[in-house]
């Protein structure tokens, strides 16, 4: 006789379920990564695509089809969420698990094996250019208002490298740009005049295949002058409009109606000037396609251009309105004290009376750190310059238009140290600008860091001049980079954090600069605590190279490439060079920056050309195929 089984024992049917239970759980508590080796690949490969394509969706169907990708944000390791473009900052940017897998089991020769075969695939990427699919596309450049000279000069610029066939449509330069684009790139050809009705004429001939047009707010074309040019580039149904928009503070229903018809016939395409315009134009064409229920707004792309072109400031001759000569060639260790503001010189869009104020005010308090004698008892007297070569006097420079009714609050001591500069060509704007040591944005209100671009920065990259700001800046303008920009802790005012620089601390960390032999340097233990210090820019690894995505293979800031295999003597160069990051001037890292941008501009228009170039002959081959 069998004894009596135990309740608390399974019974034979469960028997197959704990198994399997068991090892499940034994499974899921292995690590990750020989979980996902246990997988074959085959199968991951179907959940786990977004190892080999960028992450991606498509609104509805139909927009697969025509190759309209909308990127998405997506969670790096930690849970820091990175958004996808070719000028986006570098926000604590983590490799794909592939490579972190790589990385985490292979050796260091290894490492720098897969990083020589990168390089050299982007390198055999760029040179295999001639066989790319927009040769032969016939683009014009439009520029109908007389205005906008310095997109132009980037479009061209940027065309150039591109190799692209273009015309430039514009009657004249102003204020002798053309002078600018000679010095600068050495393009002296002339535009093609517009207003004789020259380009109208070509577009219904068929005679281009897509148009760039420059000045393509609403509120510029409503001249009657403009109606024949306008509904040209409207019937034309094999026309490519890519179209600029400048002034999406005032966009509205009239905005939307004037290229519905491009929209809906798919041959639109939105170029915004900064990361923040896109970001606010992408987001009011989606809600155009869901409140009116039409897919084609939704199949609008909205690309990003920084409208940057080469002038180089120190070779631009001096003039009877500019004499600038003794401030070049600039220094890298200078202490700033030429400061600009640029722009139409009214109180209502700039910040011109808070900061003639707040300058006021510490120069009262100290006027020896701003390079001043104490202000002498005498009635009318203004502050006389010390003559200190390490303390050079502060000048406040507002360069721009001056609007009749604005009222600039100058305080009488400090009429001899701010100066008004207007109605400049551009030959002296360029000269002068490229003299100064900052530029403070001094935005009011929110429009130039939600909806719109400022002149100003661009202006201040063209000029290798740092734009003082802090991250507000930074998340909209995010094409900024090191030499570019000087941060400044958020709600510090430009004036606090000029005394700060002038006083050798980085107004960002509130960290002292030492300075040896004209070449910031920290000690090691500090070069340690800045690791975390910044968290908008790169964070820094002793000893590594920092990837950047997009740009490429880069070293912190600019740091210089480091061939010694000696560690000692590798610390040291980096120990000099971590903190240069806020303040670094050198030609070289100006020049690094600039073709880092050049080259996203140009990787950005092949990109454009190449999916525009596939509608334009697919529908040529709609076309004979009814034939």
């Amino acid at each position: 006789m069998s004894r009596p089984r135990s309740k608390f024992l399974p019974s034979r049917r469960l028997l197959p379920f704990i198994f399997i239970s068991t090892l499940f759980i034994l499974f899921k508590s292995l690590p990750n990564e020989i979980s996902q080796k246990a997988i074959p690949d085959s199968i991951l490969s179907n959940y786990l695509n977004f190892e080999e394509s960028p992450n991606e969706y498509y609104p509805h169907p139909s927009l697969k089809e025509v190759e309209n990708k909308i990127t998405t944000k997506s969670a790096g390791e930690h849970g820091t969420f990175l958004e996808t473009s070719a000028y986006d900052l570098p926000k604590l940017i983590k490799s794909k698990n592939r490579k972190l897998r790589f990385k985490r089991n292979s050796s260091a020769e290894e490492q720098q094996e897969e990083d020589l075969k990168e390089e050299n695939f982007d390198e055999n990427d760029m040179s295999n250019e001639e066989n790319r699919g927009y040769e032969g596309l016939r683009i014009a450049v439009l520029e109908h208002a007389g205005f906008h000279e310095e997109v132009v000069g980037a479009v061209i610029k940027t065309l150039g490298d591109v190799g692209a066939n273009f015309t430039l449509y514009r009657d004249h330069f102003r204020w002798g740009y053309d002078q600018i684009l000679e010095s600068g790139m050495n393009y002296t050809i002339k535009p093609t005049p517009y207003s004789d009705g020259s380009f109208s004429k070509a577009v219904d001939s068929n005679e281009i295949d897509i148009v760039i047009h420059i000045s393509c707010d609403n509120g510029f074309w409503n001249w009657p002058r403009n109606n024949k040019a306008y509904e040209s580039m409207k019937s034309n149904k094999n026309l490519e409009i890519i179209c600029m928009l400048h002034e999406l503070e005032n966009l509205n229903e009239n905005e939307r109606k004037s290229w519905e018809i491009a929209a809906y016939q798919e041959r639109l395409t939105y170029l915004t000037l900064s990361k923040h315009v896109k970001n606010y134009l992408k987001n009011e064409v989606l809600k155009w396609s869901h409140s009116l229920n039409q897919l084609s707004w939704g199949k609008v792309d909205v690309e990003e251009f920084v409208p940057i072109f080469p002038v180089d400031a120190s070779i631009l001759p001096d003039s009877e309105f500019v004499k600038v000569a003794e401030f070049f060639p600039k220094r890298v260790e200078r202490i700033p004290s030429r400061l600009a503001i640029l722009g139409n010189i009214q109180p209502w869009r700039r910040n011109y009376n808070p900061i003639l104020g707040d300058l006021h005010k510490a120069i009262q308090a100290d006027p020896a750190s701003w390079g001043y004698l104490p202000l002498s008892s005498e009635v009318n007297s203004t502050y006389i310059s010390a003559n200190d070569d390490s303390k050079p006097p502060v000048t406040l420079h507002f360069i721009g238009s001056l609007a009749p009714t604005a009222k600039l609050e100058i305080p009488e001591s400090m009429k001899d140290m701010v100066f008004i500069h207007s109605n400049l060509e551009y030959i002296d704007f360029y000269r002068l600008l490229g003299s100064m040591d900052l530029i403070l944005p001094a935005f009011i209100g929110w429009t130039y860091l939600e909806k719109k671009l400022s002149s100003a920065i661009p202006a201040g990259v063209v000029s290798k001049v740092p734009i003082l700001g802090s991250e507000l800046l930074l998340n909209s303008y995010q094409f900024l980079r090191d030499p570019s920009i000087i941060l400044h802790a958020p709600g510090l005012k430009e004036i606090e954090a000029i005394e700060m620089l002038r006083k050798n601390i980085d107004p960002y960390t509130n960290q002292p600069i030492s300075k040896i032999g004209g070449v910031e340097s920290i000690t090691t233990t500090k070069t340690k605590d800045l690791k975390n210090i910044k968290p908008l820019l790169p964070k820094y690894d002793l000893g590594k190279k920092i990837h950047s995505r997009s740009f490429g293979k880069q070293l912190p800031l600019g740091m210089k490439k480091i061939k010694d295999n000696n560690n000692n003597n590798n610390n040291k160069i980096l120990n000099k060079q971590i903190l240069e990051s806020n303040f670094s001037d050198s030609e070289e890292n100006w020049k690094e920056y600039h073709n880092n941008l050049y080259k996203e501009n140009k990787e950005m228009f092949i990109d454009l050309f190449e999916r525009l170039s596939k509608k334009i002959q697919n529908r040529k081959n709609n076309i004979l195929s009814k034939e």
